[in-house]
């Protein structure tokens, strides 16, 4: 319904919302781009790039999980510090999987995620775990009300997530480890979009 112009609450603020979790987006997007372009010096890593996706996916899936919300939305301390903190650190996460690319001389991604890589997944982990504080703070406002089992299911899959991605932080060079644990991220967001198009 028109509401004479009046932007609300929750409009309002995921405006903030939308530039950290947007900008995070386009420098990983830009980074994709610029390796492509220089793809002769650069030396490929499917560990990175399934890191790369699980981070890119973080931010689409929170996004649309943001929605759930929209109808009840109230600017308060608890209903506006989780979101913000696990854009701020979507955005993070996004920033620490990206690397330089320099104009000259080789671009070796595996290097890069063997030095940096303990970075992301520390990052992501973070996320999870504060998005089991979200959906604790944030359970009475959403548009669909989770039963506290439900919700209690929710918080301990990401957990198991945050856990995963510290013991790939831990054992960095134990290799099935860095390559199962982001394609088992990527392959569980492939059912949370299966749900989106059922609805």
């Amino acid at each position: 319904p028109d509401r004479g112009g009046i932007v609300s609450s929750f409009e309002f603020f995921t405006v903030l919302l939308s530039f950290v979790v947007s900008i995070g987006v386009a420098n990983l997007l830009q980074t994709v781009a610029q390796l492509m372009q220089a793809q002769e010096r650069v030396r490929f890593s499917l560990t990175w790039a399934l890191w790369a996706a699980a981070i890119f996916n973080l931010q689409i899936t929170y996004w649309l999980r943001s929605w759930t919300y929209h109808e009840n939305f109230m600017l308060r301390i608890e209903t506006s510090v989780p979101p913000l903190v696990l854009a701020i650190i979507a955005f993070m996460a996004c920033g620490l999987a990206s690397p330089r690319v320099p104009d000259t001389g080789e671009i070796d991604l595996r290097a890069f995620h063997n030095d940096d890589g303990r970075k992301y997944q520390i990052a992501y982990a973070a996320f999870m775990l504060m998005a089991i504080v979200q959906g604790i703070l944030m359970a009475d406002i959403a548009s669909e009300a989770l039963p506290p089992s439900k919700l209690l299911v929710d918080s301990m899959i990401q957990g198991a997530f945050a856990v995963m991605a510290i013991l790939a932080a831990v054992f960095h060079k134990v290799r099935w480890l860095q390559v199962s644990v982001p394609a088992l991220f990527i392959i569980f967001a492939l059912g949370f979009y299966g749900q989106l198009m059922e609805q």
